[in-house]
C-alpha cells in the first residue's frame, strides 16, 4: 500500500526566514515542512515567515506541530515540524516548480 501523504512530501532545501532566525528545511509539502535549527520553537506556537526559492520570497503562516531540541554544545541541530495555517499561489507554485 503506498503513503500518498509521504508521497507528496519531497526532501528539498529551501531557505526559511522566522523573524530573525534563518533555516533550512527538510522536507516539504503543501500542508508544511519540517526544518533544522539551532533553536526550536515550543509546539503550539505561531510563526510568520518566508520560505526562498527561485530568487523568490514568499510569506507564510504556520503553527509549530512538532519538535526535537538540538544541542548546541556539540553543534547539533535541532527539528520543527511546521504546518501551514496559510499560505498563496505564489507559495504553492514555488513548492510544485522545485
Amino acid at each position: 500500500m503506498r503513503n500518498t501523504r509521504g508521497a507528496a512530501r519531497k526532501r528539498r532545501r529551501f531557505k526559511v526566514l522566522l523573524g530573525t532566525a534563518v533555516s533550512f528545511t527538510t522536507d516539504v509539502s503543501s500542508g508544511g515542512f519540517c526544518t533544522e535549527t539551532m533553536r526550536v520553537l515550543a509546539p503550539k506556537t505561531v510563526v510568520k515567515g518566508a520560505i526562498e526559492g527561485l530568487g523568490k520570497k514568499v510569506p507564510f503562516s504556520g503553527r509549530v506541530v512538532w519538535t526535537v531540541p538540538g544541542d548546541s554544545s556539540v553543534n547539533l541541530r535541532g527539528r520543527m515540524g511546521i504546518s501551514f495555517t496559510e499560505i498563496g499561489p505564489e507559495l504553492l507554485e514555488l513548492l510544485k516548480a522545485q
